[in-house]
């Protein structure tokens, strides 16, 4: 196995080679092929806009790990601190105001369900908490440690400050990764008619 390089600070640079990197990670995802069909014409361009504007919105509290020559981004990871949030507003100031022109019109209620995850999640952690808003390891990278170390700056900080953690996953292999970080189940089942099932989890 190749020696991780640290991780560094994820800049705005490097934020379209992120959104790569996303669209590469989560191709076959069950939740994003549930909210951008494989039929919609310009998928591809589509998910690589709303990765960029999931960036905008917080990448600021990214995470990348790069090769040891720093030009290949293995992975990121983006750990929102207790008290930081990204809301509906930040998402449409970044772009997801253009979502109606692009998605077909069947597919808009998906989104509103997806959207309303944001309340359940604040309804589960009223408190003060790190919340795992992304995490992403390029294909070629996958079973060689890197989610491992993306998973760091969270789980120290919550070991810090004496905070749980939350995040969601729509996978079973997630699931597990994420349960040997220490993560238990909080709730699962699909979070509306024909969604994939999706997982919701906290660590202390």
């Amino acid at each position: 196995m190749e020696t991780l390089s640290p991780l560094t600070v994820l800049q705005p640079t490097q934020f379209d080679a992120a959104a790569e990197l996303l669209c590469a990670a989560f191709a076959d995802d069950p939740l994003f092929n549930y909210l951008v069909p494989t039929d919609v014409g310009d998928r591809q361009a589509l998910m690589s806009d709303l990765f960029r504007m999931l960036l905008r919105c917080g990448g600021n509290h990214g995470y990348g790990l790069t090769d040891a020559d720093g030009q290949t981004l293995k992975g990121i990871s983006i750990w929102m601190p207790p008290g930081q949030s990204v809301d509906l507003v930040d998402l449409l100031l970044a772009g997801l105001y253009e979502l109606p022109f692009r998605l077909p019109w069947q597919y808009l209620p998906r989104w509103q369900a997806a959207i309303a995850l944001d309340r359940e999640h604040h309804q589960a952690m009223p408190m003060p908490h790190w919340y795992l808003m992304l995490l992403a390891v390029s294909p070629r990278f996958q079973r060689q440690g890197v989610g491992h170390q993306l998973m760091q700056p969270g789980l120290e900080g919550s070991d810090r400050t004496g905070q749980p953690c939350y995040l969601e996953t729509s996978t079973e292999g997630a699931v597990r990764f994420y349960q040997r970080h220490g993560f238990e189940i909080v709730k699962t089942g699909p979070f509306a008619e024909q969604a994939p099932p999706f997982w919701t989890l906290r660590r202390g």
